[in-house]
């Protein structure tokens, strides 16, 4: 009976017990104060990849969408180059507008990196471009002997799709140029980053 009760009475303690190595005070499972190190893992295939949290908990860490671990090797896809599409930027008229323009930023073209806006005849303006994403980065590259013009906050286009120049009412090239931008999602605008006549 004397067996049964200390076994009834550790129990619980056993159950919830945490150790420490290096610590007389864990504050996990097992607490290691000092340089971990785990051996013994031969042929063993790598399937997660842990990191150290601000708090000094060994956790596990997300990849991302962009990266892969194969082989215990993590790997970084896409491409150090600027992908390059051509947009046709048809105009009828001395300031033409192209308002949400549509560059399928979401589909075909999600990789693209430089738009490069051929075609116009005629001075054009973009008040807004449709599918940006947080940290979504184009360049718009006019490669047209006419003006290419920019709107800030244009009304023209939705609120979701409109350009903030931080240079006043809009940024325009005289002939060729570039507007290199970048999607912000809290805001929810595009801002211009760098803009080259």
């Amino acid at each position: 009976m004397k067996s049964l009760l200390l076994f009834i009475f550790f129990v619980p303690f056993l159950a919830f017990s945490q150790v420490g190595i290096n610590t007389t005070t864990p504050q996990a499972t097992l607490d290691v104060n000092g340089t971990l190190r785990v051996t013994n893992t031969t042929g063993t295939n790598s399937a997660k990849v842990i990191g150290v949290d601000s708090n000094g908990t060994v956790t596990q860490v997300g990849v991302g969408s962009n990266l892969s671990l194969d082989s215990g090797v993590l790997n970084a896809s896409g491409s150090n180059k600027y992908l390059v599409r051509l947009v046709p930027t048809v105009t009828l008229s001395s300031g033409h507008k192209f308002n949400n323009l549509n560059l399928d930023l979401n589909g075909v073209n999600k990789d693209i990196v430089v738009f490069r806006l051929t075609g116009s005849s005629h001075n054009f303006e973009v008040t807004g471009i449709q599918g940006g994403t947080d940290g979504k980065h184009i360049i718009l590259l006019n490669v047209s002997a006419n003006n290419f013009r920019l709107s800030d906050e244009s009304s023209d286009s939705l609120a979701i799709n409109r350009i903030i120049t931080l240079a006043g009412s809009f940024e325009a090239t005289s002939g060729q140029g570039s507007a290199e931008l970048v999607y912000d999602g809290i805001s929810q605008r595009w801002i211009i980053l760098n803009f080259r006549n």
